[in-house]
Formats: structure tokens, C-alpha cells, sequence
């Protein structure tokens, strides 16, 4: 298998449900399809915001059969596959290849508590077992442990790790992670998951972001992306900030600002633009009350609007 080296906005895709909670694939479809013609520079499937902790072994291929299929070569495909154990990321990791992930990924394994080595030793059998380096995806708040500079640093000297996504939000941590690869001569592809740190990641020199807003203003941070590449760094800041609007109004929109109502409002905004159908989501996860959705309606979804149509037009203006 070809591996994709990873780089730009790589989308962290929503997940659309039915009412019984299993994958909407007419929905999907739609949805990668809008992602990629907004020049999305990769899809990553079953992560967090794509509700993986709630689909079955055979569920999870889902997503990502369809991403590859939708994608058919525009895009590569990253499968985030990890679960509590070893034998079963590996499980994962295997189905995700043969559905046509041209990359996977893998959180550290959560519930129980393991050791360093341990660590170490669950990455190096995952990527042993599809036959290429991998991903880590780092979000501590969700597992037991986290993962070190040095962990990372030594795994990818081992060809165990490709790169990372780091969901932590600590840009000193990750600032000084891309600094040790980059003096190693490493070619570790360090992107960031925090939305609000998009531009200052590509600033300490990131492979890309990987915000989940992606999924509601895609061209406007395949934009931002590319004033960073060309050096532009207060346009880069100026449209990061309008991100920020986006972030203020959708916890004002909220009464709780949970992870999973951050899953819940992607779902409503989109529904609202015409790119899903539904708004179901996996329980116990809970729809958004009438006045949470009034308040997106009203400043959301416009703002939403906003961005995307200016950034239509200047890729329009620019292809002109």
C-alpha cells in the first residue's frame, strides 16, 4: 500500500446518523463530497468528533470505505483506529487498510492504566501489523496516559511513527516536539487538533491543522493554510480570528459546553446548510435544546455562511 504523506487541513469528519444511531451514508457521502471540493486536503475518519467509540468492529469500516470510495485519490484517507487493548486496535487497524485507509491512526490505549513501555510497545505492534508507520493521536484527557517528546521522538526514529495529531492544546509541548524531530532530521508530520491554535501551529512550523472546524468552514481554513504557506502571517492571523467568532458564538449558543455538544452543534449547523439530513447522534449523547438551536440559527449558521461565501469568492477570484 502507498503511503500519503500528510499535509494542509486534514478534516476530522462529523459523523451522520440515523435515528437508530448507525451511519447515514447517503449523508456522508454529501458531506465529503462538499469537504473535498472545498479543497480539504485530507479526511480523517472516526475520530472523536466522528463518534468512533460508538460503532461496532464492523461499523467502524463504514466511514472509511465510503471516504475512500468518495475520495477515490483526491484526498488520502487517515482511519483513526484505536481502542482499550492491543489485539484490538490491530483488528481495527487491519479492517481499516482493507477498506482503503491510506493511513491510520491511534489514541493511547484508555480505561486501564499502562506504563511507559507498555505505550511504546501497543505502537510498534499496530504498525508492524498494517506494515508502515503510523499516527498517534495525542489527547490525554481522554486516556490514562500521555504521550512524551521522547516517546514520539524515539518511535518515529523507528519507524513506528509517521506523525501525530495533538488534540492537547499545550503549544509548548508541541512547539518543542516539532523543534526535537526537526533537529534529528526526523520528517515528523505534527499537526495540531486545537481549533483555536490553527495558525500560531502552522507558525512553529506544523504539517497542518487538523480543526474540526473543518467541517463547517473548510475553504476558509484551506485559505488561512494557504497564507501561512505563503508567508502571510497577519492574514493568517486575521482569518484565524474570525475562527475564534465562530468558537465565542457556538459556546454562547450552549448551555453545556461539553465534548459531545460540540458533536451535537456541528451536526445542527450542518443540517441548518443543507450538507446532512438529520441531527442524530449516538446515545446518550442529547440533541440540543430549541433555544440552543435558536441561537446557533441566529448567529452560527450566518456567520458560517459568511466566511465560507467570502472564501468561495476569492478562490473564485483568484482561479479567474
Amino acid at each position: 500500500m502507498p503511503f500519503q504523506k500528510l499535509r494542509g487541513i486534514i478534516a476530522p469528519t462529523v459523523l451522520p446518523m440515523k435515528s437508530g444511531g448507525t451511519v447515514d451514508v447517503r449523508s456522508l457521502e454529501c458531506h465529503l463530497r462538499h469537504l473535498l471540493d472545498a479543497g480539504i486536503h485530507g479526511l480523517w475518519m472516526n475520530g472523536t468528533t466522528g463518534e468512533f467509540h460508538a460503532l461496532d468492529p464492523e461499523e467502524r469500516t463504514v466511514p472509511v470505505r465510503v471516504a475512500a470510495e468518495v475520495a477515490a485519490g483526491r484526498a488520502p484517507v487517515v482511519a483513526h483506529v484505536g481502542d482499550t487493548a492491543t489485539r484490538l486496535a490491530v483488528r481495527h487497524a487491519r479492517a481499516a487498510v482493507a477498506a482503503g485507509a491510506d493511513q491510520v491512526a491511534v489514541i493511547a490505549p484508555y480505561f486501564a492504566e499502562f506504563t511507559r513501555e507498555e505505550l511504546r510497545d501497543h505502537y510498534r505492534r499496530i504498525a508492524e501489523a498494517v506494515g508502515f508507520p503510523i499516527f498517534a493521536y495525542h489527547m490525554p484527557r481522554l486516556t490514562k496516559i500521555g504521550l512524551t517528546a521522547d516517546c514520539v521522538v524515539q518511535l518515529a526514529q523507528e519507524g513506528v511513527l509517521a506523525g501525530i495529531k495533538d488534540s492537547h492544546g499545550d503549544l509548548t509541548w508541541f512547539r518543542q516536539l516539532v523543534r526535537r524531530a526537526a533537529g534529528l532530521g526526523l520528517d515528523l508530520q505534527c499537526f495540531t487538533g486545537g481549533s483555536s491554535i490553527s495558525d500560531l501551529s502552522m507558525f512553529v512550523d506544523a504539517a497542518g491543522a487538523t480543526s474540526s472546524l473543518a467541517n463547517l468552514t473548510p475553504r476558509h481554513l484551506v485559505g488561512m493554510y494557504e497564507a501561512a504557506l505563503a508567508g502571510d502571517w497577519a492574514r493568517a492571523r486575521r482569518m484565524q480570528d474570525r475562527l475564534e467568532d465562530v468558537l465565542e458564538a457556538m459556546r454562547l449558543a450552549r448551555r453545556a459546553p461539553t465534548l459531545s455538544s460540540i458533536v451535537s452543534t456541528y451536526k445542527y449547523v450542518l443540517v441548518a446548510l443543507g450538507h446532512i439530513d438529520a441531527e442524530h447522534a449516538a446515545e446518550p449523547l442529547a440533541r440540543l435544546e430549541e433555544d440552543e438551536k435558536q441561537r446557533l440559527a441566529t448567529t452560527v449558521v450566518p456567520l458560517v455562511r459568511e466566511l465560507e461565501t467570502a472564501a468561495h469568492a476569492k478562490e473564485r477570484g483568484h482561479d479567474s
